[in-house]
């Protein structure tokens, strides 16, 4: 795979930039006494931001979600989502479902119908805040058993939409807001960049083999890469180790989510180097992953698996550290994810390209993270929100984090992104 970005003389500025989801299953094991018939069933979540107030059907289960977008679904069955009247749509449960999961197998963001059921769940929150979630009033949701069917692919939906905009005015006591099909795009694709960011550890074989680390940002400022001060949404780099040549290897950042259905990612260009592509079908496990590498006609599989990314974390780290004054290596460029959970307890994981896990644990105090495990300890500055202007140069106005790690081997540099998972 030597035709991979080579890394072996860069620094972390180089590869960061310094320019500038689930449910849990819930067995039913029937009763041997009672009918033998009886459904599996297990819990997930709709996801657009959380979304309160969605009917939903399941077989035998029904119900409503709730503030965490909640539902119960019969397992290998489908689920049907729907606001009084109105079908959304139905789909395979499972334990994250977000609106592009309801158009179609091979969907995205970018058709008119997926944007449509997007427009419709934001105008119906009752605060018009999706920061805080999507809730649809009780009020709205016995109204809506009047509404008739909406085509959300049709050419009038609009049209459609008025008498339903003012039936939400009255009961809610504000001015409803239709956004715009971009807005929509644009809110569901930061949903699913959050939901699939996180750092991912695996190999590679084929022609070559190896260790791999994938790091999948929210968000990522960096002027070096892109020419410009405007962060990109689901950015993709990663790091590669040969073990056949015993060489590093680095992967540039790009917008690499497809923002499809079936959650596919691409990290590298085949043109200039090894292109890697997979599907993250259950946001936990790398899928169907194959490499190429068009300037040494090399290919061949890869595999991997989250690394941390707790479902109940407030906040959601990754990001890469390095040894300070040292080309990447093996043993002492890496990953980093951490959770940070109510109360600031901070737990996750520190992975190096060879390999090496240890786990972590520490505190958010303020705006500083400590965290250690093994013989390593960060201190770290976290930017929340990013409003901090200090990081500036190195996020920009995204949230993430900056500081250090001190082990046997010396200090490294550690820099990363965050996000809020709904």
């Amino acid at each position: 795979m030597r035709g991979l970005t080579l890394l072996a003389t860069g620094s972390l500025c180089f590869l960061i930039g310094c320019g500038g989801g689930g449910g849990s299953s819930g067995n039913s094991n029937p009763d041997p006494n009672q009918n033998p018939q009886t459904s599996q069933t297990a819990t997930g979540r709709f996801i657009d931001t959380a979304v309160e107030g969605l009917a939903y059907v399941s077989g035998d289960q029904a119900g409503t979600t709730d503030s965490d977008g909640t539902f119960t679904y019969e397992v290998g069955g489908n689920i049907t989502f729907s606001v009084g009247a109105v079908e959304i749509g139905s789909v395979a449960g499972g334990d994250i479902i977000t609106p592009v999961d309801l158009t179609g197998m091979g969907t995205n963001t970018t058709m008119p119908d997926t944007q449509n059921i997007v427009r419709f769940l934001l105008m119906l929150d009752r605060d018009g805040d999706s920061s805080n979630g999507i809730s649809i009033s009780n009020e709205v949701q016995t109204m809506a058993k009047n509404w008739p069917q909406i085509d959300f692919a049709g050419a009038d939906f609009e049209a459609d939409m008025a008498p339903i905009i003012s039936d939400v005015a009255t009961l809610d006591n504000r001015t409803p807001v239709l956004p715009s099909a971009t807005e929509a795009q644009a809110h569901l694709e930061g949903t699913l960049a959050c939901l699939l960011s996180g750092v991912f550890q695996g190999s590679f074989s084929g022609d070559d083999n190896g260790t791999f680390l994938l790091w999948i940002q929210h968000q990522r400022f960096d002027p070096l890469v892109f020419g410009d001060n405007t962060p990109r949404v689901g950015v993709t780099s990663a790091l590669a180790f040969s073990t056949d040549e015993n060489l590093v290897l680095g992967v540039t950042p790009q917008a690499g989510l497809a923002f499809d259905s079936d959650k596919q990612f691409i990290s590298g260009v085949v043109s200039s180097g090894a292109e890697f592509i997979g599907d993250l079908d259950d946001y936990q496990t790398i899928a169907n992953g194959s490499w190429n590498n068009g300037l040494t006609n090399e290919s061949g599989t890869f595999n991997g698996e989250r690394i941390a990314g707790s479902a109940d974390a407030v906040y959601r780290l990754s990001g890469f550290f390095n040894l300070q004054g040292t080309p990447f290596s093996a043993d002492g460029s890496g990953v980093v994810a951490l959770d940070v959970m109510d109360g600031n307890s901070v737990a996750g994981v520190m992975v190096t390209l060879r390999g090496q896990e240890t786990a972590l644990t520490g505190t958010l105090e303020g705006a500083t993270i400590t965290v250690s495990g093994g013989n390593n300890g960060f201190t770290l500055s976290f930017d929340a929100d990013g409003s901090d202007s200090s990081n500036d140069l190195l996020l920009g106005s995204t949230s993430g984090f900056v500081g250090t790690m001190t082990n046997a081997s010396g200090t490294s540099d550690v820099i990363g992104t965050s996000c809020q998972p709904d």
